[in-house]
């Protein structure tokens, strides 16, 4: 299955500023958002260059449900629930590689794993 190579974001400073102010991004990298609990979580591609995909992440390492970010878009983009972890990619990654709703993630330092 197809692995991801991830900054984190994990604190205050961080998951407020994600990928915003970015012109790209490596092919097969993104950005993996650690939240102190979990909860239901919305993004927006404001100050976003980049289009992206984002997966929302539950408390079990499985995907709940994947959704597009458009640049400088100030609309909304939920999770379907709660999550303790949302990960960024470039748009069509998650589509490109197969990746939906239900698969697991494995975390290997700087590197995601989708099975």
């Amino acid at each position: 299955m197809a692995k991801l190579s991830i900054e984190v974001a994990d604190s205050a400073l961080t998951l407020a500023q994600g990928l915003m102010g970015r012109k790209d991004l490596p092919e097969n990298n993104g950005m993996l958002f650690k939240f102190p609990s979990s909860q239901e979580i919305s993004f927006w591609g404001k100050n976003t260059y980049i289009p992206l995909d984002i997966a929302f992440v539950d408390n079990n390492n499985k995907i709940i449900n994947i959704k597009q970010i458009t640049p400088m878009s100030t609309k909304l983009v939920h999770s379907d629930g709660f999550c303790s972890m949302a990960i960024e990619a470039n748009s069509g990654f998650f589509r490109n590689n197969k990746i939906e709703s239900g698969h697991q993630i494995k975390i290997d330092g700087d590197t995601i794993e989708f099975c």
